[in-house]
């Protein structure tokens, strides 16, 4: 952030650690009242709050870890209450996302060595972000993190694309 920061010193930044400040998991009564609002509970705020975050941002930073061949549960439970007809997508004869003119950059870590372009969690992050209008994405993947030798080897390789990802 800090790099970020001196490249954009008019931003601002807004953190949002889905990892320690607790998003609710999406249940069939927030499901509900996504589709019929009378009086909104905490839940489906929050959810409003979320959303309005995304649209007042221009760049937005996602670290995630693939645990078991996904994203972990706070994230997913984070998307659930962002990906909201109406709201971050419509239907005209198909999907349209609504978060226009936003870039996305993942940074991603794994124990494995990474077989394909993309992790299970890019991937699925990469659909996601798609589906909701965000089209132009980077990613920054440390992989093999189980091995300590070979993720050295790989951070120390992926530094200065790191670095040049601000710029």
């Amino acid at each position: 952030m800090r790099e970020w920061k001196l490249l954009n010193p008019d931003g601002k930044i807004k953190n949002r650690e889905v990892g320690t400040d607790f998003i609710p998991h999406l249940d069939q009564a927030l499901f509900e009242e996504f589709h019929t609002v009378q009086n909104p509970s905490e839940k489906l705020k929050l959810s409003d709050e979320l959303i309005a975050e995304l649209f007042e941002c221009d760049e937005i930073l996602i670290t995630v870890p693939m645990y078991n061949f996904g994203m972990p549960s706070s994230l997913k439970a984070y998307f659930d209450l962002v990906v909201r007809t109406g709201k971050t997508f419509r239907y005209e004869d198909k999907s349209i996302g609504l978060l226009k003119n936003k870039t996305a950059y993942i940074l991603s870590s794994m124990g494995d060595v990474k077989t394909d372009t993309l992790s299970l969690v890019e991937m699925h992050l990469k659909q996601i972000l798609n589906y909701i209008g965000i089209k132009d994405i980077f990613y920054y993947s440390l992989d093999g993190t189980a091995d300590e030798s070979y993720a050295r080897q790989q951070l120390n390789n992926q530094t200065t694309s790191f670095n040049n990802m601000f710029k």
